[in-house]
């Protein structure tokens, strides 16, 4: 797992990287018992950060997550910039939680494209910048 620069993916970067690990969890259902642990170990248990509107706290698909983060202190808040293209119009602020890929691969299918953001590690496995 890299340190390096979180940066934000983009929405194809993001689907593949969905794609992936829902193929890999589809695999160890299939009877490839490990393909999940050697995705996680891979790519799924390296840092990331998700941006999302506040709003989208209350979102019944990421209740759990929210749930989970409000326990501990995990939000953090922000103003929305124009530069998070969230459809939103600024007011309410952002949440900024700081996780594994694989969670913020979880929250990012189960919301609104528009409304999420996921920074995760400058070079994918392939090397090419996300």
């Amino acid at each position: 797992m890299s340190t390096g620069r979180l940066r934000r993916l983009t929405e194809p970067q993001l689907g593949a990287a969905i794609a992936r690990m829902e193929a890999a969890s589809a695999a160890h259902l299939d009877g490839d018992h490990g393909a999940f642990d050697r995705w996680l170990a891979a790519e799924g248990n390296a840092p990331a950060r998700l941006e999302l509107p506040l709003g989208e706290l209350l979102n019944e698909r990421i209740r759990g997550f929210a749930w989970a983060w409000a326990t501990d202190g995990a939000v953090h808040t922000d103003g929305i910039t124009t530069g998070d293209r969230f459809d939103a119009q600024g007011l309410e602020g952002k949440a900024v939680v700081e996780v594994s890929l694989v969670t913020a691969l979880l929250v990012a299918r189960d919301l609104p494209r528009h409304r999420v953001a996921v920074y995760a590690d400058a070079a994918d496995r392939s090397g090419e910048p996300r």
